[in-house]
């Protein structure tokens, strides 16, 4: 079924919301210049997502989604695809262009401003990590790792991930880092193989 005008206009209005935030950062968002950027008005914005942090929220969402939709199109060509080498197509697929850096970034500036600052609610703030530790735990799980194991495993591949990127931020070192990413997944790869043999 076709999509009505409204939500059509609500879901291109929000991909450009995504954009601009990815380009300009979360730190100092304004509706207002946001609003003159997208040749839109702020009453529109606030029409179609109500407060600044509503379409905040909506807009990370969107983010997620999006990356979510890269993921789930790896799977589907792949659907043996080990999680350490789903996270090698994330470091490659990161290292493409700016605009995907951009975009991951997003999540990561999310989770680590303040509240009193973007106005995000812990539980919004959280789920910029917990969505990814979470998806990676239970790949982990269906390899061969304990609930327990997976638990922690998870949760240090996320931490190395997403350490990985913001020193690529910082740095732009691809070669450190991707060297870096590869021992990390070596780690996990020797372990699950260890626990397959016996």
């Amino acid at each position: 079924m076709a999509r009505t005008p409204d939500v059509a206009m609500k879901r291109e209005l929000l991909d450009r919301v995504v954009a601009y935030l990815a380009e300009h950062g979360l730190g100092d968002m304004s509706l207002r210049p946001m609003a003159a950027a997208l040749d839109t008005s702020p009453n529109r914005l606030v029409h179609h997502f109500g407060s600044k942090q509503e379409l905040l929220v909506a807009a990370l969402a969107q983010a997620i989604e999006i990356q979510v939709e890269v993921s789930n199109g790896w799977l589907k060509r792949n659907p043996k695809i080990s999680q350490a080498n789903l996270l090698r197509r994330w470091w490659k697929w990161l290292n493409a262009s700016p605009a995907n850096l951009a975009l991951s970034r997003l999540g990561l500036e999310a989770a680590t401003l303040e509240a009193t600052h973007t106005g995000l609610a812990g539980d919004v703030r959280a789920d910029q990590i917990g969505v990814w530790r979470t998806s990676i735990e239970q790949r982990l799980v269906d390899e061969g790792l304990s609930p327990e194991q997976a638990v922690t495993e998870s949760s240090l591949l996320k931490a190395m991930f997403t350490g990985l990127m913001v020193d690529l931020m910082a740095t732009g070192d691809r070669k450190r880092l991707t060297q870096a990413l590869e021992v990390g997944l070596s780690r996990v790869e020797n372990l699950l193989a260890d626990l397959a043999a016996r």
